[in-house]
Parts: C-alpha cells; sequence; structure tokens
C-alpha cells in the first residue's frame, strides 16, 4: 500500500473557471497571513502574568507531524517554529484566552489554511494547541463546493504505477454511471486528465445511480472502485504500467579478479540485502525500475557504493570490483543487459536529433513539443495534429509522428506511430502523451530509423523510435 500523498495543484474540469480562482484566493490569504506572521507585534510593556502553550503541528495529507512550521499567538509577538517531530512551545504568553494560528509554505501550495485552536492560559500554567493541514476530503470538499454539478458526490485522488509508486500525469480519469444499451455498457457520466501530479478531481457526481470510478494510462487500467454512498471521497488508483527488473552480478577482487565470497551487496532504501555466494555471485529479482543505490562491503576491503538506472523488464549482469583500500576503480561494469539502455547512435550513422545546446537555443520559439520535434531536420520525418482513436475507440487529437508512410493502408487517416520512449522507458499510447509533454521539461531527443531500431529495438521499432530524455 502507498502512503496517501496529498491533493494539490489539481486541475478543474472544463467550465469550471471558479476553480482556478478558488486556489488563487487561498494562496493569497496564505501570503497575507505569512506576511502577518513574518512581523511579530510590538512587545508589551507590562505583559503581567504569563504562561506556556505547547503542542503539535501535523500535515493530515501526508499523516506525518509538519516540520518549520510558524506556530504565533494572534495579537500578541509570541512567535515559534515546529521542530522535525512537528512540535513547538510558545513562552511568555500573556494569561488569557488565545488564538493559536499556524503558516507553512504546504499551505499556499495546497491554497487552503491550517486550522485554528482558542485556548485559555492561566498564570504560570502549560497548555497544550494541536493544529493541522486540513485532511484531502476536507480539501477536495471545499475546492468541490464551487465546481458545477448537480450531485453531492465529489471523488479525486492520486493515480501511481503499482509497482514503483510514480505519479502518472495524463491518465484518464472516468466516473462511470448505469448500464445502458444493448451490450449494457457503464455509461460515461464524468471525465477528467491527472496533472502532472498524478492527480485528478471529479465534482458534482450523482451517486444516486450506480457509480463507479476508474483510471486508464494507453492501454492499461485500475480495477474499477465502487461508490456505494454520497459525499467526498478520496481514491488513490493504481495501474500497472512497469515490470520488475533482475539484477545478478558477481563481486571480484580489484588486483587479480578472484570472486570474493560472503560480500555484503545491498541496493540502498530498500529490503534487498545479499551476501555472495562461493563463486561471489549475488542476485535479486523483482526489483522496481528507476535509479537505484547499490553498495558493496566485505571485512578488509573499502566499501563501494555505485549508482544504477534500470528499466522496466531489464535483466543486468553486473561486475563489481573491490579494493583492500580506498582508491579510484573502474565505473561499474555492465556484463550483460537485456532490452536496451540508451542509445546516442551507432558508429558510421548521422544523428537526428536536438542536442541538449539546441534545445535551449529553440526553447523559446516553441509553442509544444510538435514545435520543437519538427525542428529536426531529418528527411522523412511527418509530424502532423490529427484524430486518433483512443483506447475507447473514439477519435482523440494527437500528434502523429511518421517516418516512413505505409502505402499498403487501407485507411489513409492510418498513423504509422514511431515507438516514443522517455528517458528509455516505453510511452503507452504516445500520440496523445506528447500532445501535452511541456518542451520546457525535455533535455534532449533523438530520432532512431526504422531500420536501426528493428536491430535495437525489434518489432517495437519497426516504425522508428523517438527518444525522449527529460531535465
Amino acid at each position: 500500500m502507498h502512503a496517501r500523498r496529498p491533493l494539490r495543484g489539481l486541475r478543474a474540469p472544463p467550465g469550471e473557471g471558479a476553480f482556478p480562482r478558488r486556489i488563487a484566493v487561498g494562496a493569497l490569504g496564505a501570503a497575507t497571513m505569512l506576511a502577518a506572521l513574518a512581523t511579530p507585534l510590538p512587545a508589551q510593556e507590562d505583559q503581567g502574568p504569563t504562561g506556556s502553550i505547547v503542542g503539535l503541528v501535523f500535515d493530515s495529507t501526508t499523516s506525518a507531524p509538519l516540520a518549520d512550521a510558524r506556530v504565533a499567538v494572534v495579537g500578541t509577538s509570541v512567535i515559534a517554529d515546529s521542530d522535525e517531530s512537528g512540535q513547538f512551545r510558545l513562552d511568555a504568553v500573556p494569561v488569557g484566552e488565545h488564538t493559536v494560528m499556524f503558516f507553512h509554505p504546504r499551505l499556499g501550495t495546497l491554497g487552503v489554511t491550517g486550522t485554528t485552536q482558542r485556548v485559555v492560559v492561566g498564570d504560570d500554567a502549560v497548555v497544550e494547541a494541536f493544529l493541522a493541514v486540513p485532511s484531502r476530503e476536507t480539501i477536495l470538499s471545499a475546492w468541490c463546493a464551487a465546481a458545477s454539478g448537480m450531485g453531492n458526490t465529489s471523488v479525486g485522488g492520486l493515480v501511481t504505477d503499482a509497482l514503483t509508486g510514480v505519479p502518472l500525469p495524463g491518465a484518464r480519469v472516468s466516473a462511470l454511471g448505469d448500464r445502458v444499451g444493448a451490450l449494457q455498457r457503464r455509461r460515461v457520466v464524468a471525465e477528467a486528465r491527472t496533472e502532472n501530479s498524478g492527480e485528478f478531481m471529479l465534482c458534482g457526481l450523482d451517486a444516486t445511480e450506480e457509480l463507479s470510478v476508474m483510471a486508464t494510462f494507453g492501454t492499461n487500467e485500475a480495477v474499477p472502485i465502487e461508490i456505494d454512498q454520497s459525499g467526498t471521497h478520496v481514491l488513490d488508483l493504481m495501474i500497472h504500467i512497469s515490470d520488475p527488473v533482475t539484477i545478478t552480478g558477481s563481486v571480484v577482487n580489484y588486483a587479480d579478479r578472484a570472486p570474493i565470497r560472503g560480500a555484503r551487496v545491498q541496493l540502498v532504501g530498500t529490503n534487498y540485502d545479499v551476501l555472495t555466494d562461493s563463486a561471489g555471485q549475488f542476485g535479486f529479482n523483482g526489483v522496481p525500475p528507476g535509479k537505484q543505490i547499490i553498495q558493496t562491503e566485505q571485512l578488509g576491503y573499502a566499501t563501494r557504493i555505485d549508482s544504477l538506472t534500470v528499466f522496466s523488464q531489464e535483466a543486468l549482469g553486473l561486475e563489481i570490483l573491490l579494493s583492500t583500500e580506498a582508491i579510484v576503480l573502474e565505473p561499474l561494469i555492465v556484463t550483460g543487459r537485456r532490452s536496451r539502455g540508451p542509445v546516442l547512435t551507432t558508429t558510421g550513422t548521422r544523428f537526428s536529433g536536438l542536442t541538449e545546446a539546441q534545445v535551449d537555443s529553440i526553447l523559446p520559439r516553441v509553442a509544444d513539443f510538435a514545435g520543437m520535434a519538427r525542428a529536426v531536420r531529418m528527411p522523412g520525418l511527418s509530424i502532423t495534429e490529427s484524430y486518433i482513436a483512443n483506447a475507447f475507440g473514439d477519435p482523440q487529437l494527437g500528434v502523429c509522428i511518421e517516418m516512413q508512410r505505409s502505402r499498403s493502408s487501407a485507411t489513409t487517416n492510418t498513423c504509422n506511430m514511431v515507438e516514443v520512449r522517455i528517458n528509455d522507458g516505453p510511452v503507452p499510447d504516445p500520440a496523445f502523451f506528447i500532445m501535452d509533454l511541456n518542451p520546457q521539461d525535455i533535455r534532449r531527443i533523438q530520432f532512431i530509423t526504422p531500420l536501426e531500431a528493428g536491430l535495437l529495438y525489434g518489432q517495437r521499432g519497426a516504425n522508428g523510435v523517438l527518444l525522449i530524455y527529460t531535465r
């Protein structure tokens, strides 16, 4: 199970123009509060008897204490910051009834204000106060209050990859109603796309009819969740889009390449931790794709730490060298790799793409990724915006990138879309994904011709490959 994540930066559904204004007002109020708390009031000349307030600031959206929150007693100059555990202490508080409030940049990000608490401070007494960032349910309910819709049910949450927990931007989230028609298919009553943070929001739903929520990313989809009552629901949906990785290898002596038995190899920050066998070999199965930190240590040898980025469905073979002293060793050696890593170009072929410097130079002149890709002067390359059938079979505007046109196609509007890979990971439904891709996020791109891509990626590269690397 993944920890709940905050609802932040959600985009309002089409036609709900009041939603962005609500966020702006919340941010303005937070900024005003920050200014007020940053300027303490002048100290009173005769405070008289005083007491203390101790307490905790809690972030309900992450279920964790909130550190570095500015806590203040309204109407006084008493201010303190919460520590790493979210705890705070306010001393020299005048005796009487007071309001305790707090500010944190997270409130501005969420577009909300934190809770306040009334306390009565006695002479030389210590009272408690508990402050919190509103819960995800409260935030969703407030945001949807200004949205249009006939129903009183709201749904919001986060869409992630089931294996890695990585948020999925651009995923389609659908609210399905009663079954209609001869095929008894569920009627789509509302739809939204997830933000770059993977978050979504559906407001004004009517729970009096059969209602469920599901998410799709390319051709992959999450298990639908039934909504059996009205109100506010925070649902985190998981879609399986990536596959685990296998990492095997051997640990050897740097001087003579002799295998080292009993060396400890671990992926830092995970539960993957093994000792090498008599042949110096080790292995990890079911590793989530992404960047991994490998730490290798053995008594009598200097500890070694390497970083490695692995991609979905890969199987890696490694050779790790250890030395009896801390010296500069060769980088981690990949002895085998099934599936392909970064490809720049093959010897004797022409590089077709944009380097990081070229991307930086044209960014001010392009409005979208399609405009950036057109800057690549590659023979036969065609980049057009057209309506393409999505996973539901409905026409949807997307970007068609072709390197070769099939003349035998029975449908003139067929798109021979290239294989698109972002940071060397395949992208489902790339025509729609790159439609919303922000060119400011791009570091470099490269096109690989169908002939070369077929050798590198097999059948998936039959139409050519577009490699996109982000900043």
